[in-house]
């Protein structure tokens, strides 16, 4: 069975997010950019290293792909975690309906792998607003399956992430000139083949 993703790893990628965001940017602080930016790292990382950085599920929502437990987890709402790590809740602080502020954290169980698919979500994404940053997430294969039957909430596959977009032409529109996260083919295929839903995340 899957195990709960952890509170504490989930809080200190947030906070890598947040600290390390474009300072002018004050979407850093709002849920939906936070949520964007961990669906970035969890993809990156998926098609890298073939788990998934966080340990999460996704859905598909109005908004785009969202990590269910960290979104949860940014509401305060145990139903998705181990109840021992309500504790930390108390690092997020509320500023606003959708803005949240997470205290300074370790880096304890961020592994090196995990910062590098953070880095590149910073790098590639990090300047956007959130609303920009939803309308990317809703390029990708495995948030577009579902379009017809938004707004809801669905179940996604994550070996849908394994997938490229098939309009090549939708990232012009926000700067880009094609999809950051192009990589083999052939070696995005063998990870698809050998993914397990169930592996532990790093």
């Amino acid at each position: 069975m899957k195990k709960a993703p952890s509170v504490r790893k989930i809080l200190q990628a947030l906070y890598y997010i947040q600290s390390k965001a474009p300072f002018d940017n004050q979407s850093r602080y709002n849920k939906v950019y936070l949520l964007k930016m961990i669906f970035t790292a969890d993809r990156y990382h998926l098609r890298h290293y073939g788990l998934l950085a966080t340990g999460d599920s996704y859905f598909a929502m109005k908004l785009g792909p969202v990590a269910s437990a960290t979104y949860d987890i940014l509401k305060k709402s145990p139903y998705n975690i181990n109840s021992a790590e309500e504790v930390y809740f108390s690092a997020i602080k509320e500023l606003s309906e959708n803005d949240v502020l997470i205290d300074p954290q370790e880096e304890d169980e961020l592994s090196v792998s995990f910062k590098k698919a953070l880095d590149f979500a910073l790098r590639e994404f990090g300047d956007y607003d959130w609303n920009t940053l939803s309308n990317i997430s809703h390029c990708y294969p495995e948030w577009k399956k579902h379009e017809e039957n938004l707004p809801g909430r669905m179940p996604m596959d994550i070996k849908d992430f394994f997938d490229d977009p098939a309009d090549e032409n939708c990232f012009i529109v926000f700067g880009k000139k094609d999809d950051p996260f192009k990589e083999n083919k052939d070696f995005l295929a063998l990870l698809k083949d050998d993914y397990d839903a169930d592996s532990i995340s790093i």
